[in-house]
């Protein structure tokens, strides 16, 4: 979660996620909020498939229009019958 000192206007939104080991599906999930956290909008939910011997890398360019953002939340859900941990490696915000 990213908490904004001030309320931040975002334009664009980039995020990358690599899995190169195993194969799973993932869901990543957009949620922002604009009175201090106390309630969330869900923005984006996308599924990838990562396999190692086909895409193990996934970039997104979400185009927003938002203002006045106080926290943002970028939830990785894995498989619900897996563990491990999704790696994000990296993160982008536009004014």
């Amino acid at each position: 979660m990213v908490e904004f000192d001030h309320p931040q206007t975002i334009s664009r939104l980039v995020y990358e996620v690599e899995e190169a080991i195993r194969e799973r599906r993932q869901e990543v999930r957009l949620d922002v909020s604009e009175d201090g956290g106390r309630t969330y909008r869900q923005l984006l939910v996308q599924e990838d498939t990562f396999s190692p011997r086909r895409a193990t890398y996934q970039r997104e360019e979400q185009g927003l229009n938002l203002h006045q953002v106080s926290h943002l939340r970028l939830t990785i859900v894995l498989n619900k019958n897996d563990s491990g941990t999704a790696t994000l490696t990296a993160l982008r915000l536009f004014a």
